[in-house]
């Protein structure tokens, strides 16, 4: 008899094993999605592509990207916040709709801390960008067409939406410069560029990997880079520290999120199979060619929330003095 249920435990044991691992990690049967929340085109949409790409063959199964732009990021990303905490739902990010977009639209439907850090997977810094024929052949000459005066009318600037990184920067270098352009959002950097390329705003923060195709193809031209430090993909573009305005040092990091119920085993395989990737030579080498890198300090989940926690902070205190609300 002990024979007997020493045997039924056993065979109990090896029917419930595998069922407890497929409940702990992405569901093999499954399509895991992620979700960018901003149009295809941008430096998100093609960084996840290249993710998902990896985790597919990591994962084995199939791992698609699925945009959802509106809100400054917050419409895909409330998703997200919302999904069944399965690790099959994920969003790939900027840290706009991480660590702003709730501060500037109340009623977006999320909190940051809804959401559970997967793993940091690329960063790029910002670029000040105009048209290649805009009048403005310099930081100091777009200023001082910033400048209030009589009769003057103030130009525009563009984001990729209300809460963006791209908008509160934005509004951060009015600040420091005393400029007072206009904000005009969109639903994503491509047709932020699109606006910049055709004339209707005058200028736009961007990526390094957004913009890098109408630099290099003579339609935009880089007056500044939002660190403390030159690119080396652009080493002739002066740093904000060269401008006098050297308080505005502002990278633009892309990362991975879940559902913050997502069973712990399951985040952490998810961020073991990230970091895996992120770590790989080729992988490496495609985001350098984005104009970007990939993280250096610690990419724990608990230690990226640590991070964000102080940045979402930063970013409220800049809401309320700006005064920024949401559509």
């Amino acid at each position: 008899m002990m024979k007997r249920r020493w045997i039924a435990a056993a065979l109990l044991s090896a029917t419930l094993t595998p069922f407890a691992w497929a409940q702990s990690a992405p569901g093999a049967a499954k399509v895991t999605r992620i979700v960018v929340p901003f149009p295809p085109g941008g430096a998100t949409d093609v960084v996840a592509r290249l993710l998902a790409k990896r985790m597919s063959e990591e994962l084995g199964q199939q791992v698609i990207v699925d945009n959802r732009p509106g809100a400054g990021g917050g419409l895909g990303t409330g998703v997200v916040a919302k999904s069944e905490p399965d690790g099959n739902t994920l969003v790939f990010t900027v840290a706009g709709p991480i660590v702003a977009v709730p501060h500037v639209n109340k009623n977006i439907g999320y909190r940051m801390q809804d959401l559970a850090a997967v793993a940091m997977v690329f960063r790029s810094p910002f670029l000040l960008a105009v048209a290649a024929d805009s009048p403005y052949r310099s930081l100091a000459e777009l200023v001082a067409a910033g400048k209030a005066g009589p009769g003057r009318k103030p130009a525009a600037y563009g984001s990729s939406g209300i809460g963006a990184l791209s908008h509160l920067g934005a509004e951060m270098f009015n600040l420091a410069a005393g400029t007072s352009f206009v904000h005009v959002p969109y639903k994503g950097t491509p047709g932020t560029l699109q606006a910049l390329l055709s004339g209707d705003i005058a200028w736009a923060l961007v990526s390094v990997n957004d913009v890098k195709p109408q630099i290099d193809g003579g339609k935009a031209r880089p007056l500044a880079v939002l660190s403390q430090k030159r690119t080396p993909m652009y080493p002739n573009v002066p740093a904000m520290a060269e401008t006098g305005m050297g308080k505005l040092d502002l990278d633009l990091w892309f990362g991975l999120f879940a559902p913050a119920k997502i069973a712990p085993a399951t985040l952490d395989r998810l961020a073991q199979t990230v970091r895996k990737i992120i770590a790989e030579p080729e992988f490496v080498g495609r985001l350098r060619d984005l104009g970007g890198s990939t993280p250096t300090d610690a990419n724990t989940p608990t230690s990226i929330m640590v991070n964000l926690e102080r940045e979402s902070a930063e970013f409220q205190q800049i809401v309320q003095t700006l005064g920024i609300k949401g559509e």
